[in-house]
């Protein structure tokens, strides 16, 4: 009995460290590529960094600085963001896929009515 109760205590630890699908969390830093309704596609560098129970977020896409918060539920990241002049605000969603990768689509207040995607892999 005594043997068994450890040899599951021993998978249950073991079971317990895998994540969850594969998935690593949003922390980290990405390559991405999108398309911007109306411009045409662009690609750049994510940055997800953990701060407490949000997540602060930034970009660099052609020579350009976007910055914002997010907060995660579940397999997704919401993020408020904004440009380095504050004059205009958007909003992106991204789903974690099971390799770790993430799938976004993005709006901007007063743009496009057709929103953005863009996809980020891990570095």
């Amino acid at each position: 009995m005594r043997r068994s109760a450890l040899v599951l205590l021993g998978v249950l630890i073991l079971v317990a460290s895998i994540p969850a699908a594969g998935k690593t969390g949003f922390s980290g830093v990405y390559n991405v590529s999108g398309v911007n309704p109306g411009v045409g596609a662009y690609k750049g560098t994510l940055t997800i960094a953990p701060r407490g129970e949000v997540y602060d977020v930034h970009w660099a896409i052609a020579g350009t600085q976007y910055g914002g918060v997010g907060i995660a539920n579940g397999d997704m990241l919401s993020v408020a963001y904004t440009g380095g002049d504050h004059s205009w605000f958007g909003v992106a969603t991204y789903t974690q896929q099971p390799d770790g990768s993430l799938k976004g689509r993005w709006a901007v207040a007063g743009g496009s009515p057709k929103p953005g995607t863009e996809n980020a892999v891990r570095k």
